[in-house]
């Protein structure tokens, strides 16, 4: 299939009105949370999110965040290069809570569109690490082929990462890099076409320090 045919699958409607974060199959433990967590400032960088193209939500329990993505498109084929085969975006995020609290990403899920003929796959992994703490927790989503449709799918992290404790803030960065192997064959990992977005649901767990 021609990469115009994949790309008229996503006539991008206006978005629907979504669920609650918590509905969507992340649960985290909620008995030690701060009352308060506010965003006091988000900057992006990268091929995947150009200015204004993402949003970031908190639910009201503050165990989980929603990252969403606009504009961002994988494809391979015919008549693509190789900026069109991998995206990525690097989203730093600045929150600010009850002093006396520590958070961890404890689990991911991705929810998007993809087409992906046999004999080739898509790979999304969402990195996360806290400015002034060492280490970092990965996540891996697969997109085999042969698949065509909307998918949401679930990741846990090898190694949990925590922010500093002894402040009411931190700064958390999270890279997301999606991309499509082998190049030649037509492909596609792309927003939803009902919602317009890559959706990228956080689950966050507290602690006290």
């Amino acid at each position: 299939m021609q990469l115009t045919s994949l790309l008229a699958l996503l006539p991008l409607a206006a978005a629907a009105p979504s669920e609650p974060i918590s509905a969507r199959g992340l649960t985290v433990p909620t008995d030690a949370v701060p009352s308060e967590v506010r965003v006091l400032g988000i900057s992006l960088l990268g091929s995947g999110c150009p200015a204004n193209t993402a949003d970031v939500q908190i639910d009201a329990t503050k165990t989980l965040l929603e990252v969403t993505f606009s504009e961002y498109i994988i494809q391979t084929g015919p008549d693509t290069k190789a900026a069109d085969w991998r995206k990525n975006c690097k989203l730093t995020l600045n929150l600010e809570f009850d002093e006396g609290f520590s958070f961890s990403t404890l689990a991911t899920d991705m929810s998007g569109f993809a087409q992906i003929p046999a004999g080739s796959k898509g790979l999304c992994t969402n990195t996360f690490d806290f400015t002034g703490i060492q280490g970092q927790s990965y996540y891996s989503i697969a997109l085999p082929g042969e698949r065509e449709g909307p998918f949401t799918l679930s990741a846990d992290p090898d190694v949990v990462s925590w922010s500093p404790c002894g402040g009411t803030s931190a700064i958390m960065n999270m890279n997301t890099q999606c991309n499509i192997s082998p190049t030649k064959e037509a492909a596609l990992i792309a927003v939803d076409r009902i919602s317009g977005k890559i959706t990228v649901n956080v689950a966050l767990a507290w602690r006290q320090c």
